[in-house]
């Protein structure tokens, strides 16, 4: 759908107020006055007001973000997995809109609103899911639990972003990724189907968010 200038100025707005400032001190007057525009404009674009904007405004931040991130110079598919992993929590503690996202979900009062930006958040675990899963079943992964895997990616970020805010972070965030990358790709290596010897055979390991087997070669 095309969309006026002013829709663009309003959302650009509402993105830098809230990452600014958080979600109660955002109000559609202080939009308004950001994007430079009347309150009476902000209303014809947005009739629903400050949970319309902002709504709209976490919707475009993250599709951009996955847009960003899909794309990957990386041919390898765990590799191109990982640089996607990295470039995500890399992004998300760099935006101050999204780490307000983040950090704000248990005080935003509004309930549609609260409940469209868990959904946000929750999507970048289900392409995870998705990515593993699809990787597990192609055997080019050994990933038996991505839901799990997805789990810790989220919440490692989600907890130094909280811990951050309170001033009580002992690490910064690009040591504990590397710590992140690292334990993710020793949880979802390919198997070497060379290095099996002989009188070993494929014994099967299910992937649970799928409830689909996948093959790996161990000893009988």
């Amino acid at each position: 759908m095309q969309r006026s200038p002013k829709y663009h100025d309003i959302i650009a707005a509402a993105q830098v107020l809230f990452g600014e400032v958080g979600y109660e001190k955002t109000g559609v007057r202080e939009i308004a006055e950001r994007a430079h525009i009347a309150l009476g404009t902000l209303y014809s674009q947005f009739p629903d007001g400050k949970i319309g904007v902002l709504s709209a405004a976490m919707t475009e931040r993250v599709e951009r973000l996955v847009d960003h991130i899909s794309r990957s110079e990386r041919s390898e598919p765990i590799e191109a997995f990982l640089d996607r992993v990295r470039r995500l929590n890399s992004e998300i503690v760099r935006d101050r809109f999204l780490r307000r996202l983040f950090l704000e979900q248990g005080h935003v009062t509004e309930p549609r609103l609260r409940e469209h930006g868990r959904e946000l958040i929750d999507s970048f675990s289900v392409l995870a899911v998705a990515e593993l899963t699809r990787l597990t079943e192609s055997g080019e992964a050994a990933c038996t639990d991505p839901e799990a895997v997805a789990v810790l990616m989220r919440t490692t970020t989600a907890g130094w972003i909280a811990e951050h805010a309170s001033g009580t972070a002992t690490v910064d965030h690009e040591r504990l990724l590397d710590v992140l990358i690292a334990a993710v790709r020793a949880l979802i290596q390919p198997i070497d189907t060379a290095s099996c010897t002989p009188g070993t055979g494929p014994v099967t390991i299910p992937v649970r968010a799928t409830g689909k087997p996948h093959r790996q070669h161990a000893r009988r």
